[in-house]
């Protein structure tokens, strides 16, 4: 009898003794137990769960973060089941929650952190705007940095940047730290107009350049002078209207292109306007002489914001007088040779007008030509003009002349 007992405990301690791996026990005495410790993770780690279970089949690990969830199927090793994760997962930083789910028990769950992988290099994407401001101590851009892991993903709260921006020799900067996701500044506007370079570090790595624009403020107040080649009223040449350099409250020169206004009052209180845009901080403008003596009241503006001393422009007579002779039964009316202020045929194109009253003085045509050779004729047609007595009156160059005609 101790014979038996004594092989039988020899075949056991064999058995205990075997090289040959265990098989799992599905015997249902132990519950699945997560045999990875490790919770925390870089992005880009090689990440792996690995569970011991009571069966060998009918295991899955769900897994969910940021970009969905997926179902993984596990590696036998040992008799060990490992979960090994893909990579659109190991790369996301973020929780990433995991469930072991079997066909026999409750299934178990827990969280992994995932941190944004900061040894391998940084990358950054950087927005300013607006791209163009108004000198002076308002105005300002907003300077928005994203630095990212080489996964794309945001780095932590409290990571450094540092901001820099140029203009003319001075470099500036400060630092800033990522708060939800992003870092930001705002870079103010300097009295001064030009160009400013903005750019962002962090982690050893720099931004691109990103560049904004100081364009001068509002204009203020500025001058005006005129200049032509005669002061005769000639309905002919040009006079030229200039202003001074027009600058902002910071000595800046205005912008190319800024439009200004020229309004000019004549002596019955009509208005006129011509324009021009600055170049170099000066706008010039032109305009035709008056063909009748005239006062100019001028006064330039750069609308809502700035306006110019008002200059009196005095245009003399270049026509003093003219004559009126009549053929055909007087039913062609020549007006002129009208003479310019040195005796010389006035330019051509002086407007001539010739109003038509009955006997009765009603209104009955007005007819509108111009000079040429210093000339003008009118047609009087037997087909609309009865025979009969008219008055006639003759307005040029300012000067009105009535007369009455008989037509035969």
């Amino acid at each position: 009898m101790r014979y038996i007992i004594y092989i039988l405990w020899l075949v056991i301690l064999i058995q205990g003794c075997s090289s040959e791996t265990p098989k799992l026990d599905t015997s249902g005495n132990y519950p699945s137990i997560l045999l990875t410790k490790q919770t925390n993770f870089s992005a880009g780690d090689n990440i792996s769960l690995r569970f011991k279970a009571n069966q060998k089949t009918g295991c899955a690990l769900v897994v969910k973060n940021a970009l969905g969830s997926s179902i993984l199927e596990p590696v036998l090793k040992d008799g060990v089941m490992e979960f090994q994760f893909p990579a659109s997962y190991s790369q996301k930083a973020g929780l990433c929650h995991w469930e072991f789910v079997t066909t026999q028990e409750k299934p178990i769950s827990g969280t992994l952190k995932i941190v944004p992988n900061t040894k391998k290099a940084t990358q950054i994407e950087s927005y300013l705007g607006p791209r163009s401001i108004t000198a002076g101590n308002i105005d300002f851009s907003m300077f928005v940095i994203v630095p990212t892991d080489i996964y794309d993903n945001t780095l932590t709260n409290g990571t450094e940047v540092t901001a820099k921006h140029q203009f003319d020799d001075t470099i500036s900067q400060n630092k800033i730290e990522i708060k939800n996701l992003m870092a930001w500044t705002t870079i103010g506007a300097t009295e001064k107009a030009g160009r400013m370079l903005v750019t962002a570090s962090c982690n050893n790595t720099d931004s691109k350049e990103l560049t904004t624009l100081v364009y001068p403020s509002n204009a203020i107040d500025f001058t005006i002078t005129s200049k032509r080649d005669h002061q005769y009223a000639d309905g002919n040449q040009i006079i030229t209207f200039s202003s001074s350099v027009i600058i902002d409250q910071f000595n800046n020169t205005i912008s190319d292109g800024t439009l200004v206004s020229y309004i000019i009052e004549d002596k019955a209180g009509n208005l006129l306007q011509t324009s021009g845009i600055t170049i170099n901080g000066i706008a010039s403008a032109k305009l035709l002489h008056p063909a009748k003596e005239e006062t100019w009241k001028v006064t330039a503006y750069v609308t809502g914001v700035a306006k110019s001393n008002t200059i009196t422009i005095d245009f003399e007579a270049a026509v003093k007088d003219y004559t009126i002779t009549f053929a055909e039964d007087n039913r062609t009316v020549f007006v002129g040779p009208i003479k310019s202020f040195m005796n010389q045929d006035i330019p051509d194109g002086l407007e001539i007008q010739l109003v038509i009253y009955d006997s009765q003085n009603q209104l009955l045509e007005t007819k509108i030509t111009t000079s040429k050779n210093g000339l003008a004729k009118f047609k009087l047609s037997p087909d609309f003009f009865a025979n009969g007595h008219y008055n006639l009156k003759i307005n040029s160059a300012g000067i009105s002349k009535y007369i009455t005609v008989e037509l035969k």
